[in-house]
């Protein structure tokens, strides 16, 4: 972060500061962090009230580990607790801290943020962090830059991300996720990206933005807060968005995907559980070391973006076939006798089928974990059901189904037609005690399902109960 005097900080957020002996116009803040536990001496605490934590209550310990001052609320700073934090250490009180968060992100972005960083903001259904990490690993082997830490998406996740760019960062990449309408335009707004990237839209957090066509808006909402002459990478293969994409004259499109009138089409996929290789309108080769389809766009829309940027093709070719998946990211590793494919972060019915097709490609007996997939509204029903018939029908030789979703829509199924074995887990505790003696060496073994399901945990326990726990494939 580039330094900010608290009295640069106060005005951005439109705070009144408490307990300031000092003149704020010499303090300086070098970092903001909503940890206790991670301040360092010279941090900004922002105290952010949760469904299970209260950073007010930890704002005693981050002036101890040396905050040069703390953001509250009002609502703590006209109760008793607020001799929690010593009188020594300013306060910036504000009517919500989330907000005012963001408002100091946008002020830093705008007139703090050196004008030649390059912020991009990628968002979508499927791939957003996959194409994040895919990008900064292609820029980032030529030029200083970050991009947001894991699944830094949210209202908290976009301010922290953009307050954490430095001077001579040539790059800044946040991802944009959404649950709710009007969320992708509002984190887009703090974010005022130059390059705005939507990877593959489909069925998700359908309870919150009612059906598939409010999806596409709130993903497509992000284009309208991209800086004039900035690049719009969409990838267009779901038929109903590329009736709703319009060109525009404030930025560059590039259209990626499958269908033949995609500006980059991707051509000529070739699929095994190691690598992913696939051209680019017939001409340009390039190859990934993830398994599935859409890690072939995925990869695309990245080296769109570093085209744009000036990056030689030859270097983005390289660079993405040293590209490595982060856990829970579709990571294929042997497991002892086993071969995993560790894709427990996430789960909607397009990813779930991509998944199915893939794992397709594996030798031996095939399993697939199917934990539920979350937030898919009043079809969800269906969704798991056509999921379920569609893992049955691949040739698969075992089935686990994870939650109540996918367990019952197994039970929906004829038993009568089904050649595979199918297994039924509440939980994913359950799943740990009941898939290891179905396991027989040589067996591939897929784990999906959406993060709150928490099949994580069984790729831990076959880490841990497996003998040579893991070696990266």
């Amino acid at each position: 972060m580039i330094s900010m005097t608290l009295s640069d900080v106060a005005l951005a957020m439109d705070a009144k500061p408490c307990y300031a002996k000092d003149d704020l116009t010499r303090a300086r803040a070098g970092r903001v962090t909503t940890d206790s536990r991670t301040v360092e001496p010279g941090d900004l605490f922002v105290a952010v009230r949760g469904p299970r934590f209260d950073g007010h209550r930890f704002a005693g310990e981050a002036v101890s580990r040396g905050a040069v001052a703390c953001v509250c609320d009002r609502r703590w700073a006209e109760s008793s607790h607020r001799e929690a934090t010593p009188p020594k250490v300013p306060c910036l009180v504000v009517e919500d801290t989330v907000a005012a968060l963001g408002r100091l992100a946008a002020h830093y972005r705008k007139s703090v943020m050196d004008a030649r960083t390059v912020v991009v903001a990628v968002n979508g259904t499927n791939g957003k962090t996959t194409t994040k990490c895919m990008l900064d690993h292609i820029l980032g082997g030529i030029w200083k830059g970050r991009a947001a830490p894991r699944s830094f998406n949210n209202h908290l996740g976009v301010p922290l991300t953009l307050l954490s760019a430095e001077a001579d960062d040539r790059y800044l990449i946040v991802e944009i996720g959404t649950n709710a309408p009007g969320e992708v335009a509002m984190l887009a707004d703090i974010a005022s990206p130059n390059v705005a990237v939507i990877t593959s839209v489909g069925e998700a957090h359908l309870e919150g933005l009612g059906g598939l066509p409010g999806v596409m808006a709130e993903k497509l909402s992000l284009l309208t807060h991209l800086r004039p002459g900035g690049l719009a990478v969409v990838n267009i293969d779901r038929p109903q968005l590329r009736t709703l994409l319009r060109p525009s004259e404030r930025f560059s499109l590039v259209t990626v995907g499958t269908v033949p009138d995609a500006a980059l089409r991707v051509t000529d996929v070739q699929v095994d559980l190691r690598l992913t290789t696939f051209a680019i309108n017939e001409r340009r080769r390039l190859e990934v070391p993830l398994p599935g389809v859409h890690h072939a766009a995925n990869a695309t829309a990245a080296f769109a973006v570093a085209e744009w940027l000036g990056v030689d093709p030859r270097l983005t070719v390289e660079r993405l076939r040293s590209f490595a998946a982060g856990p829970g990211r579709g990571k294929v590793e042997r497991i002892g006798d086993l071969l995993v494919v560790d894709d427990a972060y996430n789960a909607n019915p397009a990813s779930m089928s991509a998944a199915i097709e893939t794992l397709g490609c594996a030798t031996g007996r095939r399993v697939f974990v199917m934990g539920d997939m979350l937030e898919l509204g009043e079809d969800s029903a269906s969704y798991h059901r056509q999921a379920v018939e569609t893992a049955l029908a691949s040739g698969i030789g075992l089935l686990v189904a994870v939650g109540p979703r996918t367990s019952e829509a197994v039970r929906s199924i004829d038993a009568a037609t089904c050649t595979a074995k199918t297994v039924q887990c509440e939980n994913a505790r359950d799943a740990c005690a009941v898939v290891m003696p179905l396991l027989s060496p040589g067996d591939t073994l897929w784990i999906k399902g959406s993060r709150a399901v928490g099949l994580d945990r069984l790729v831990h326990d076959l880490r841990a109960r497996l003998p040579d726990p893991v070696n990266a494939v």
